[in-house]
Formats: C-alpha cells, sequence, structure tokens
C-alpha cells in the first residue's frame, strides 16, 4: 500500500510541475507565434507516406498544461477517495495510461498517429469505467465502448479518405476532394463527446470512481472529440456541413439541460452539465469561433473537476450514496466544501468575475452577433437558463444546514489530501479566466451589440434559472400532474437515449428471434424441412425392416422395388421442371 501510495505522490507531483513547465512554454509560443511540428517517416508506398508525427504549438502545449495540472491534483485527490482499495497500484497505472493517451492525441496532427491516443482513450476509459466490476460498471461500460467504436470507425475511414492527399497530416489543410470526410469527422466527434444520439454513454459512466469523472468530464475523454473539432475547425466551417453540427449540438444542449433539471443522481447533474458545455463549444465552432471554443475549453477543465471532486467528497461521506436527497448538512459541518463547490457552480453558471464568465459571456455574445439561426439560437439561450436552473438546485441540495438523514450532520470537514488537491483547482476556477482573457488569449475584437442583445445573456441566465429552479422545486403543486408526470419521465430518460441505446437494441434482436423460432424451428419450414424429413425416413426405414422380418417376399427384392419406384419419380419429376 506504501508502495501505491508513494507512486501516486510521485506522479501527481511530476505532472503538477510538468503544467507549469508546459504553461510557460505555451506563452513563449504564443507571443513569438513559434510553433513545430516533428514527423518520423514510418513507411511509404509510392507517393504515400504513412509518418508519426508531433505537433507543438501554443494550443496543444497550454491544453498539454491543462491536461497535467487537473491530473496531478486528481492523482493526488485519489489517496483519499480510493483509501482501502484492494487494486489501488493497478487503477493509478489504467489512469496513467489514461492520461498518456490524451497526449497523444492532443499532440498529434496526423490521422496515423492520432488513432494511437483516439483508440487509448476507449481501451483505458472501459477499464475504468468497470473498474467496480458491478453489474451497473458492465453494462455502463460496454454501453460506453460500443458507443465509442462508431467514432473508432469514423476515423478508420477519414484515414482512408486521406489516402489519396498522399499524407495523412491534417495541419496542413484538406483540399476539395477530401472535404467528404469531414463528415466523418463529426460522426467521430459526436460520440466520443456524446452529442446526440450518443449522448447515453455519458451519464452511464458515472459508474466509475470519482476521480475517472473528474478527469473525464475536465479535460480527457469528452473534450477528446471537441478539440478534434478545433483541428478541423477551418475544413469544417468550409465544407458547408456546420449547419448540422449547430442543429444537432443545440438539441443536445437543451435536452442536457433539461435533463439535469429533474435528475436526482448528484454525478448524472454535473455529467449532464459537462454534456451541455460541450455542446456549447461545438456550436461555436460550427461558426468559426475556434479560439473562444479552446478558451471556454481550458476554463471549463477548471471549475468542472473542482466540482466533481467536491461532489465527489459529498458522496463519499454518505457511505457512498450518489442520491442528491439524501446529501446535506454541508454548510455547518463543512463550510471549505461548501465554498469550492459553490464557488464551481457559480463559475457553471457564468458569474461575474468567475473563470467561466470571461469565456462564456463573451462566446454567447459572439454566437449571438455571428449569425446564428433562430433554432439553434433559442436552444443556446434555452440551455443558459437552464445551466443557472440545476447549478442553483445542486447548491441547495448539498449546502442545506440540516442533513437529511439524521438530525445533525456527523461529516467532518474535508480531509488535508483533499484541501491540497482541490485548492490549486479551485484558485484556477477562480481566477484563471481573468488572467488567461487579458493575458494570454488571442480573442481578436469584441462583440458590437446593441442594448438589448447586450442584455439578452445575464437575463437569460437570471429569469430562465429561477424559473427553471422553481419548476423543477414546486412541479408536485402544478396542475395537469398525468401530463407533467409524463414530461418528467421523458425528461429523465435523457429523450429515452438510453433505451433506444440498449433495449430497443435488445427488444429488436430478441424479437426477430423468437418470429425465427416460430417460422423456422417450430413452423412450416421444420415440418416440411428437417423434422418432416426425419419422420419420413424413419417411417420408410421401419417399414423396410418390418417387410424384411415378415414371410412374404423377399426383404431385398421389396427394397430394390420401393428404390426403384423413388429414383423413377424423382427423374420423371427433374425432366418436368426442365421442360
Amino acid at each position: 500500500m506504501s508502495t501505491s501510495r508513494n507512486f501516486y505522490s510521485i506522479f501527481s507531483c511530476t505532472l503538477i510541475g510538468s503544467s507549469l513547465a508546459l504553461s510557460l512554454f505555451g506563452l513563449v509560443s504564443l507571443i513569438f507565434s513559434w510553433g513545430t511540428v516533428v514527423e518520423w517517416e514510418v513507411w511509404g508506398l509510392r507517393s504515400v507516406m504513412v509518418s508519426f508525427s508531433l505537433v507543438l504549438d501554443w494550443m496543444s502545449l497550454f491544453f498539454l498544461g491543462s491536461v497535467c495540472l487537473i491530473a496531478g491534483c486528481v492523482m493526488k485527490y485519489c489517496l483519499y477517495y480510493m483509501e482501502g482499495e484492494c487494486n489501488l497500484s493497478r487503477f493509478g497505472h489504467i489512469l496513467s495510461l489514461f492520461v498518456l493517451s490524451m497526449w497523444f492525441l492532443i499532440i498529434s496532427p496526423n490521422q496515423v498517429s492520432l488513432l494511437l491516443g483516439w483508440d487509448g482513450l476507449g481501451l483505458s476509459s472501459y477499464a475504468l469505467v468497470i473498474f467496480y466490476q458491478s453489474e451497473s460498471s458492465c453494462n455502463a461500460g460496454m454501453l460506453t465502448v460500443l458507443s465509442n467504436r462508431v467514432g473508432d470507425v469514423a476515423i478508420l475511414l477519414s484515414t482512408a479518405c486521406m489516402f489519396s492527399s498522399g499524407s495523412f497530416d491534417f495541419y496542413l489543410g484538406l483540399d476539395e476532394a477530401e472535404k467528404g470526410m469531414v463528415l466523418l469527422v463529426i460522426l467521430a466527434s459526436a460520440s466520443k463527446s456524446a452529442q446526440v444520439p450518443f449522448s447515453a454513454w455519458l451519464p452511464a459512466a458515472m459508474a466509475a470512481p470519482t476521480p475517472v469523472s473528474a478527469l473525464v468530464h475536465s479535460s480527457t475523454l469528452v473534450t477528446a472529440g471537441v478539440y478534434l473539432l478545433i483541428r478541423f475547425s477551418e475544413a469544417l466551417v468550409d465544407s458547408g456541413v456546420a449547419w448540422v453540427v449547430m442543429f444537432g449540438s443545440g438539441v443536445t444542449m437543451a435536452m442536457a439541460g433539461l435533463s439535469a433539471l429533474f435528475e436526482v443522481d448528484m454525478k448524472k447533474v454535473v455529467a449532464l452539465s459537462t454534456l451541455s458545455q460541450l455542446s456549447l463549444m461545438i456550436i461555436s465552432l460550427s461558426l468559426g469561433l475556434k479560439d473562444l471554443a479552446f478558451f471556454h475549453l481550458i476554463s471549463h477543465a477548471m471549475f468542472k473537476s473542482t466540482l466533481f471532486m467536491s461532489a465527489g467528497v459529498m458522496i463519499h461521506s454518505v457511505s457512498g450514496s450518489q442520491d442528491s436527497r439524501v446529501i446535506g448538512g454541508f454548510s455547518v459541518s463543512s463550510p471549505i466544501l461548501s465554498l469550492t463547490l459553490g464557488a464551481s457552480n457559480l463559475a457553471l453558471c457564468g458569474f461575474p468575475f468567475m473563470a467561466g464568465f470571461y469565456s462564456k459571456d463573451p462566446l454567447l455574445e459572439s454566437l449571438i452577433s455571428g449569425g446564428l439561426n433562430f433554432v439553434s439560437g433559442a436552444m443556446v439561450i434555452v440551455g443558459t437558463g437552464l445551466t443557472v436552473g440545476y447549478s442553483f438546485r445542486l447548491i441547495y441540495l448539498g449546502s442545506l444546514s440540516v442533513s437529511p438523514l439524521s438530525s445533525s450532520s456527523a461529516v467532518e470537514d474535508m480531509d488535508g489530501t483533499v484541501v491540497k488537491s482541490v485548492s490549486m483547482l479551485f484558485f484556477m476556477s477562480v481566477v484563471s479566466g481573468f488572467l488567461v482573457h487579458w493575458t494570454v488569449m488571442p480573442l481578436g475584437s469584441p462583440s458590437i451589440l446593441s442594448s438589448t442583445s447586450k442584455i439578452l445573456v445575464p437575463l437569460a441566465s437570471v429569469l430562465g434559472g429561477f424559473s427553471s429552479y422553481s419548476l423543477a422545486q414546486n412541479s408536485a403543486a402544478l396542475p395537469g400532474r398525468t401530463m407533467l408526470k409524463l414530461v418528467e419521465g421523458l425528461v429523465m430518460s435523457a429523450w429515452f437515449l438510453p433505451f433506444l441505446s440498449t433495449k430497443f437494441l435488445t427488444l429488436l434482436v430478441t424479437a426477430s428471434g423468437f418470429m425465427s423460432i416460430k417460422v423456422v424451428e417450430t413452423g412450416w419450414s421444420e415440418h416440411y424441412g428437417g423434422q418432416g424429413g426425419l419422420e419420413l425416413f424413419t417411417t420408410t426405414s421401419s417399414l423396410i425392416q418390418k417387410v424384411q422380418k415378415s414371410k412374404g417376399p423377399p426383404g431385398y427384392l421389396v427394397s430394390t422395388a420401393v428404390f426403384s419406384v423413388i429414383l423413377f419419380f424423382s427423374y420423371y419429376v427433374l425432366t418436368l421442371l426442365s421442360a
């Protein structure tokens, strides 16, 4: 056990130190407009070169720094959350493989080398989701890996589409003949970032340990699809299919917000909030706002990891229950935990001067002024209001002064290890938006909006948030309870996407098998086929045996006569058919 703890501590310190160094290199790369590509030729076939490439520019360096910082803090957090786990060493090695795969994906500008990180994420995420080896973990892991395999197939097909260009490097840009592969890239990104219709696996993956969720939903697995679209943003805008991405992400954002508003599982609420923010980033990419999308990706990673780690402490303190209705009493017994939970939720809402405000507010203003169509714009506004609603609901449930389970909370304040791991991410959740917005990000000119449009974002946040929160809290007292219950069932089931992804396919296969049994195995086909032929030959053989044992004509004469009749009848039938 001490060896495992030393591994986690050493790896955590190494990652945090690497984060600082990579962020400094990224700043230098941005200031001096410096970037480099390292390429090794692996194999050549006539005019096609298969190479292993690495790109180091300001975007990849900053993202690497963010991943290293979050992974280092999560590694430290694992010492608290996974304490007493008999497979702690195995968990640490799988988590390290998971982070390493994300590194390869970030620095790979080549479709061939990209597969190393892309498939590594899928394999290691499956191993992490099923880590607890329960039935729910097994089902969630299978749903996760099968949903992601759709994206893996799309990546392989897009790689094949690039074969005609003689190079698999997508940083060089795409010609007109290659833009058909953009649809495949969109499909791969949608499956990895859990966009509709692949949204079912993201809440199901909450069966994984909370440290895994903090890493997956902040900077690794689900952000891989967004990062891939950032690299293909120019081709996405030029291809003319950006409206597909815009509409699909708008639907996903509205669906995730409504589902989170009525969800009772605390981890699933946070997971659905991640889905909503990823949809916002992808919508901005469809309009070519890749710098703003990347900025929001970095700031979102900081406060979402803090939110997950705070929720994990609350879940760990109530014996592993994830039901938000039995979690409470932390405002008095654990003020530090209440502070980190509330601040990260406010950053998620875009509260002024938090990290989310500096990335989310300019992004929404740019979307409003950047040619967003009416349907997608309405979905973005609705999703923004719902974000405030479920965030305030989460703060209310987690910060009650009285515990729902007892008259007084027995939970003490956060462990020292948790404070060390959460404090750095909490600090970044507060100040990273200000620092990055004013010193680092090349965001270009600000959006020029009218007074009405300028107030639209905060007005939608306040009114939508409080109205949706009131609806969720007082839904039992509203008239038309039966219809409302049906709507709640539709919303809480994420528009039946889990059913369509799992039980619908199972029922379809089962129904087709039952129909096959009725028609083939117990129907007329079997009567005139296998069983009918068996009965015919059995009866004939029995008859021949009886004749041979009788005192009549010799058996061989009867057998020869019967065989001759059958042969003549068969020849006659074949002659008629050939004529």
